[in-house]
This record gives structure tokens, C-alpha cells and sequence, in this order.
């Protein structure tokens, strides 16, 4: 499996996300940006990701950390982050 691959399963389910994936072979972490993350508690959002990757999860995933955030909340993690 391939960043690229497991970038698109989750685009497929999830096509108005900001998605960005790192690693390679089974071992990947994934940064998923969504509006439709507003009111939903975190560990539905997860949910929602490892969803959305289905049976490759089980079988080709070792690894998958999984980091979701709303725009807002990206927004603010960024500037926290990058004060100047």
C-alpha cells in the first residue's frame, strides 16, 4: 500500500477534506482536516477515518496514527504553532 492509496480511500468517503498522509508499506500517519468533524467527538472522527480505509486496515495497515481536527481547530493548532 501506498500513501496515495490510502489517501484516496479516505478522500473517496470524505471528498470535502483537507487529507494529508506520510509513510509508506503499512505503516502511515494521516492528518484529516473536515468541517463535518464540527460537534463530533473525537473518537467518531477516528472512527470515521478507519472507516473509510475498511478491509486494508485489518489486512495491509501495521501502523495508522491518526490525527482530526475542524478547520477552526487546524486553524488555531497552526498559529499556536507559528506565533510570528
Amino acid at each position: 500500500m501506498d500513501s496515495e492509496t490510502v489517501k484516496a480511500k479516505i478522500q473517496a468517503e470524505m471528498p470535502e477534506a483537507q487529507i494529508v498522509v506520510q509513510g509508506e508499506g503499512d505503516r502511515f500517519g494521516v492528518l484529516v482536516v473536515a468541517q463535518e468533524f464540527e460537534n463530533m467527538p473525537r473518537v467518531k472522527q477516528h472512527r470515521k477515518v478507519y472507516s473509510a480505509l475498511g478491509e486494508e486496515l485489518k489486512g495491509e495497515l501495521h501502523a495508522l496514527e491518526v490525527k482530526t481536527f475542524t478547520p477552526e481547530q487546524y486553524r488555531a493548532m497552526v498559529e499556536a504553532n507559528n506565533p510570528g
